[in-house]
């Protein structure tokens, strides 16, 4: 029961999937793309039960996968003050998913549209998560692991409060953009920028404070 409660936000997300899924399916060709490519083009498709199925199933093995590696963590990794904290993040990661779900299926192959999806998905990952990321303590499956943050609390601390400032500007222009004209590379450069400026920023803060002579 704790578990369930713990993950509200998660499964909840989860049932939307699977409730999205059984809605669209009568209506869905006997084949769809399980995904994009960079140019755009859908691939490896699939027989619609399968595509229906697939997202869902991914998420429901995250939500366990990612308590289950909380729960045996280290002591020092245990994070006991940021469960919240990682609950929304997998909530957050979860729409994403939902979104990507939904453009697929709705999409049936049209780029456009799952263009389109996946952009609002990935901004309300951004918004939602990056509101949390600098309260996540350190560990080693979820944040930005590198040699220094791992090693320093308050590098980790300074480096994930800084890219959740960048998460939440990227999400709002990357919503803004994803309801005009969505396009794929400003999609990426919005969707993935924060984290290449947050690893420079962390490098940035060990060579000032915390690398010896």
């Amino acid at each position: 029961m704790k578990f369930l409660q713990a993950n509200m936000l998660s499964f909840a997300c989860l049932a939307i999937m699977l409730a999205a899924g059984l809605y669209l399916y009568p209506g869905l060709p006997e084949t769809l793309p399980s995904q994009y490519g960079f140019d755009g083009v859908g691939r490896n498709h699939l027989p619609k039960i399968a595509v229906v199925l697939l997202w869902p199933l991914i998420y429901g093995a995250s939500i366990i996968a990612i308590n289950v590696m909380i729960h045996f963590s280290p002591d020092k990794f245990s994070m006991p003050n940021s469960k919240r904290a990682m609950d929304i993040i997998v909530f957050g990661a979860g729409l994403l998913m939902l979104a990507v779900h939904v453009g697929i299926m709705i999409g049936a192959g049209d780029t456009q549209t799952f263009q389109q999806y996946f952009s609002i998905g990935l901004a309300l990952f951004l918004l939602i998560t990056g509101n949390v990321f600098g309260k996540t303590e350190r560990n080693f499956f979820i944040g930005i692991r590198l040699p220094w943050t791992i090693a320093s609390i308050e590098n980790w601390r300074a480096t994930h409060r800084f890219a959740g400032r960048l998460m939440v500007g990227s999400g709002l222009l990357l919503l803004v953009t994803s309801y005009f004209q969505p396009s794929l590379i400003v999609t990426l450069i919005l969707g993935f920028n924060w984290a290449l400026l947050a690893v420079v920023y962390s490098f940035l803060f060990y060579l000032k404070n915390e690398r010896t002579n």
